[in-house]
């Protein structure tokens, strides 16, 4: 297995497996930590300086937290939480998303967060990419540990959409506990899980999980108006990241609009027969084509061609 080390924007290119935990820095804050696992997997981790503004300003000044109620209950609450999803939106770097996302916590009443976006693939997760905005060590050390094929609150969002507060879910064998024990220990001792999903046919999915060190604290009747905030937020991280593996994997596999016809093509289980008639061209050509392709995507054969297309959202 290859120990290489990962540029922290190569999601949706192959990864070889690794054991090692050494990390490898970008110009933007963030760092790729390869680890091992059934399938390939890429991460990214951001880090940074917290942001607190508002009443969490407020809070520390007096030397006490506000409850969730007390949070949600502000005048401009749902003013500020939905400015930050609109900035999302229109930011164009990875290092403003993150800013976002630390305001973002802040701003819905929050102390820590994770954004994660992964594949599911039966039951292994590939493909996955962490934004933080707590403490990086402890991805460090749930990546180092293999937890991430353990993880129940992943496994939630794999199924679900509804956010919920992630106290609700068991544990149902030592693994899992022990990623929940990890998490509580690191900034997440009360936690809500918000899943943001693709279109049908779509295997990306993302998890934002926002956490509070003090146990019990989402378990507020501010919860409805938090989860409202935390879903909108989610959903705009995902659209976010889902447009950035889009440009990476045009740009880095030179994909061009023509691919794209061919890999729609294969998703609709057509042969090269078929194609190469509707495209008028010989079968040979649309088979050197495809092989072609299937060296820029570093892919071994036309279905993982369009199964990575699909994944990233270049087609439908």
């Amino acid at each position: 297995m290859s120990n290489a080390k990962r540029s922290p924007d190569a999601d949706c290119e192959p990864c070889s497996l690794s054991t090692s935990l050494t990390p490898s820095n970008s110009t933007d804050g963030a760092m790729a930590i390869p680890f091992a696992s059934n399938t390939p997997c890429c991460t990214s981790t951001s880090s940074g300086t917290e942001t607190t503004s508002g009443e969490s300003k407020r809070s520390l000044l007096t030397g006490r937290r506000l409850s969730l109620s007390q949070c949600v209950s502000a005048h401009d609450y749902a003013a500020r939480t939905t400015g930050i999803a609109v900035k999302i939106a229109h930011a164009s770097e990875q290092s403003a998303v993150h800013a976002l996302l630390r305001e973002g916590t802040d701003a819905l009443g929050a102390e820590c967060a994770v954004f994660v976006s992964f594949v599911r693939d039966s039951a292994d997760v590939s493909a996955c990419r962490f934004l933080l905005a707590c403490e990086p060590d402890w991805c460090r050390r749930y990546l180092a540990s293999g937890l991430i094929a353990h993880d129940r609150w992943l496994a939630y969002a794999a199924h679900h959409s509804e956010p919920i507060i992630a106290s609700s879910l068991t544990a149902t064998e030592p693994a899992q506990q022990e990623a929940i024990d990890l998490a509580t220990r690191n900034g997440f001792a009360s936690a809500v899980l918000a899943p943001a999903h693709s279109g049908a046919g779509h295997s990306r999915i993302s998890l934002l999980c926002l956490g509070s060190s003090a146990p019990g604290f989402f378990e507020d009747e501010g919860f409805g108006a938090f989860r409202i905030g935390a879903r909108m937020l989610a959903l705009e991280l995902h659209d976010w990241w889902l447009a950035r593996i889009r440009r990476e994997l045009i740009v880095k596999a030179h994909i061009t609009p023509s691919d794209l016809v061919l890999l729609r093509h294969q998703c609709q289980g057509h042969s090269s027969k078929r194609i190469a008639a509707e495209l008028h061209v010989s079968k040979s050509s649309i088979n050197s084509r495809f092989q072609r392709m299937n060296i820029k995507l570093g892919v071994a054969n036309r279905r993982m061609a369009a199964r990575l297309a699909s994944e990233c959202g270049l087609i439908l």
